[in-house]
């Protein structure tokens, strides 16, 4: 029941924040105001991450029952995808900076749940991994739709998942050193075809 309270709570506020801000397609705003959709979203549905922790209670080193500090999984995964979603359908890269932004999670505890350690769960590894995996599919949708200039997008698949492109800003850096490191190998080259030309008129004039 108190995932269907966030599927609801959580649409219901974009659907207040477009109001609020006179948008009428939220698929066609800039990225930057779609963070700000999720911010607004955060403070009226996750005021406090309290809420996202987990119930379960263990006892802790001095004997004391504790949660841990440790995050309800099963309830932030189901979040997660409610978020993939709701990006999806609005044309909008997911990204960890993006679930921050709606959860209040920071940016450090999800990356951490990347290092693979298990600790209570293994969940939070996955939930990490979602959200990777899923970004290089939401930037690569991006370009299958051919909505928007392609530059920046693959160059942001270049800088993070290794995308070869002569578009990407990385791509040219490493073709512009790669030229100036063939420059001494290139005049060797010439020296070689200066010198063939010598000999040639060389036996030339000996005829």
């Amino acid at each position: 029941m108190e995932n269907k309270i966030y599927d609801s709570e959580i649409e219901a506020c974009l659907d207040s924040f477009c109001a609020e801000k006179g948008i009428t397609d939220m698929s066609k705003e800039s990225q930057s105001v779609w963070n700000a959709a999720l911010m607004y979203i955060k403070k009226n549905v996750f005021p406090d991450t309290k809420q996202l922790k987990s119930s379960i209670l263990f006892k802790n080193g001095i004997g004391a029952m504790s949660n841990c500090n440790a995050y309800d999984y099963e309830l932030v995964d189901h979040i997660c995808d409610i978020y993939i979603y709701i990006s999806l359908m609005n044309d909008k890269e997911v990204s960890i900076n993006g679930f921050s932004f709606l959860t209040g999670i920071s940016r450090d505890a999800i990356k951490e749940w990347g290092n693979g350690n298990k600790k209570l769960s293994d969940k939070a590894f996955k939930i990490y991994k979602k959200l990777v995996d899923v970004r290089l599919e939401s930037l690569s949708g991006k370009l299958a739709t051919g909505k928007q200039n392609p530059v920046g997008v693959i160059a942001i698949l270049n800088h993070f998942y290794g995308w070869n492109s002569p578009y990407a800003p990385d791509a040219n850096r490493h073709r512009t050193a790669l030229s100036a490191a063939e420059l001494p190998r290139l005049n060797e080259v010439k020296t070689v075809e200066i010198a063939q030309d010598a000999d040639r008129l060389t036996d030339s004039g000996n005829e």
